[in-house]
């Protein structure tokens, strides 16, 4: 009786179980259906009130207000910062932005009433901010160029987590109170990028007038804000403060990234003949040329230029991959006003890398990528996901004006298909209207969330001001990786199952892949199967 009663209890139970599981099954799948599909590149309509964009945010008191950088803090909050008018000059100009897009009302400013936006008049003249960093203690840098009466200067603020001024930051003449100008030439200085040291050391890098031309310039502040004197440059004679040529006429520097090594790597455009290409110069820890960082032509020493397209190229982001390549973008002249995206990879030594092919399969390293039909394409910022994928960001021209505009590569260079935007037919490209007229895309970052940034300056008639828009990234994930490490479309035990214990137990190059390669391999080189297991698996390998 007891037995019986026993499984009747258990049935009556498990029927129970089934059907409350039912119902709540079916209740999820009805609240599911209501959730829009977020196809990667849709707007995320959980910022800026649903909308996924903040199309105006106005914090100077005139109608020039241009944002310029942008930094994410560990909180999720973003800052951007930029120049605007002030009362009798155009000042910096930083506001800080909550998760879901509203001000941050705790950014109070200098003087405590900013309510998470605010003016910093630097000079008491014309300043312009080109850069922002976080520290680790979630003091905020910001760096551009000031006028001094004469000339500009680099010059940098730093603020503490509030917006108030950091008085501990004094600069080389011990009273900058927060706010430093820093001359590096006896001209014109503009600082076009910063980055920090994992030492605390700030790296400031641009363009500096030497002798008529302009030259990479570059200047490492110590924690205090003084000259760093053991940064001596390729001469040994700097003070903290250097500037180099990298061809025989005008040299303009507007990105840095910092290798796990502690080297410098500053990206930008040069003048050969008449027409900018690519140029680049990697430095070590002491500020003096890299001599192993040869290029394509392999005798550089440290600095090189190299066309992309067949006129004119400018280079204007730069980021340094976990395997060690760089990745420079910007955009390159195909004629008259017609421009188009433009992206390069180079190995570690400067060499092109020649698995960086592109949507065509066939550019070794370097190439052009149009985002519209005969128009002006122009990328201005460049990001990389934990898979490996290529975020690209810049601005368009839709045929009356400019939009902003995305594109997402595939480690190979070729476009990523599932990143279709708000249209759902991007195919890895497309265009993002913000605004009602020109909209400039300027600053792009990479949330943890796989969520991406996208900000610069909405034009409204003939009002420019801060806009931001935030876009669904998908799930990261290393969706292209499999046990067939070498390629060939099996996974054997004798090859792929060899080079994974090979490389398990620490052997690169020639060691881990010698005999251990399929005749129909497609990776056959050990950067080729480096970069697939790093990029693709996630796996932590030697150089």
């Amino acid at each position: 009786m007891h037995s019986i009663a026993h499984h009747l209890n258990r049935a009556l139970r498990r029927a129970w179980w089934l059907a409350t599981t039912t119902v709540l099954l079916a209740t999820h799948a009805s609240q599911a259906s209501a959730i829009p599909a977020q196809t990667p590149g849709d707007l995320d309509l959980s910022f800026a009130g649903g909308s996924g964009a903040i199309s105006s945010l106005v914090i100077g008191l005139g109608t020039n207000q241009h944002l310029m950088a942008m930094a994410l803090q560990p909180d999720g909050k973003l800052v951007v910062a930029g120049y605007c008018d002030g009362p009798t000059s155009q000042d910096f100009c930083v506001a800080r932005i909550n998760a879901d897009g509203t001000l941050d009302a705790s950014f109070a400013g200098p003087n405590g009433n900013g309510g998470g936006k605010f003016l910093l008049d630097i000079s008491n003249a014309n300043d312009t901010a080109s850069a922002v960093a976080i520290q680790p203690d979630g003091k905020i840098i910001i760096a551009g160029s000031c006028y001094n009466g004469v000339n500009s200067d680099f010059c940098i603020a730093r603020l503490n987590p509030n917006g108030t001024r950091d008085s501990t930051f004094n600069g080389p003449s011990g009273a900058g109170n927060g706010q430093v100008m820093l001359p590096i030439g006896f001209s014109d200085d503009y600082a076009t990028a910063v980055a920090l040291q994992p030492d605390g050391k700030i790296i400031l890098v641009g363009n500096c007038y030497v002798n008529g031309l302009t030259d990479f310039c570059a200047a490492r502040l110590n924690i205090n804000g003084t000259f760093d004197v053991s940064f001596v440059g390729p001469s040994g004679t700097g003070v903290g403060k250097i500037a180099f040529p990298i061809g025989t006429k005008d040299d303009n520097a507007t990105a840095v990234a910092l290798q796990s090594d502690g080297k410098i790597v500053i990206g930008g455009a040069c003048v050969v003949l008449s027409v900018n290409v690519f140029c680049i110069a990697r430095l070590d820890n002491t500020g003096a040329f890299d001599a192993t960082f040869d290029g394509p032509g392999g005798s550089s020493n440290g600095r090189f230029l190299f066309p992309v397209g067949a006129v004119t190229d400018f280079a204007n982001a730069l980021l340094i991959q976990p395997d060690g390549k760089i990745v420079l973008a910007g955009n390159c002249l195909v004629s008259a006003t017609n421009y188009d995206f433009c992206v390069v990879r180079l190995n570690s030594d400067g060499s092109l890398d020649d698995t960086f092919d592109g949507p065509s399969g066939t550019a070794n390293g370097k190439f052009l990528l149009p985002i519209t039909v005969a128009k002006s394409d122009n990328a201005g910022a460049l990001t990389l996901q934990p898979d490996g994928k290529l975020l690209i960001a810049g601005h368009c021209d839709n045929g009356s004006n400019a939009d902003f505009c995305v594109v997402r590569l595939h480690i190979d260079g070729s476009l990523d298909a599932s990143f279709d935007g708000p249209s759902g037919v991007g195919n890895g490209k497309f265009l993002l209207p913000i605004g009602s007229s020109e909209d400039i895309a300027t600053t792009m970052l990479l949330q943890p969330d796989g969520k991406i940034v996208v900000a610069g300056d909405c034009y409204s008639g003939a009002a420019s001001h801060f806009c931001i828009a935030r876009l669904y990234g998908g799930p990261f994930g290393y969706k292209s990786c499999t046990m067939d490490i070498d390629g060939d479309g099996k996974v054997l035990p004798m090859t792929d199952g060899l080079l994974l214990a090979r490389i398990s137990l620490g052997m690169t190059g020639s060691a881990a892949l010698s005999g251990a390669i399929s005749p129909t391999a497609s990776r056959t080189t050990w950067p080729m199967v480096r970069d697939y297991l790093i990029n693709q698996c996630g796996m932590t390998v030697a150089p």
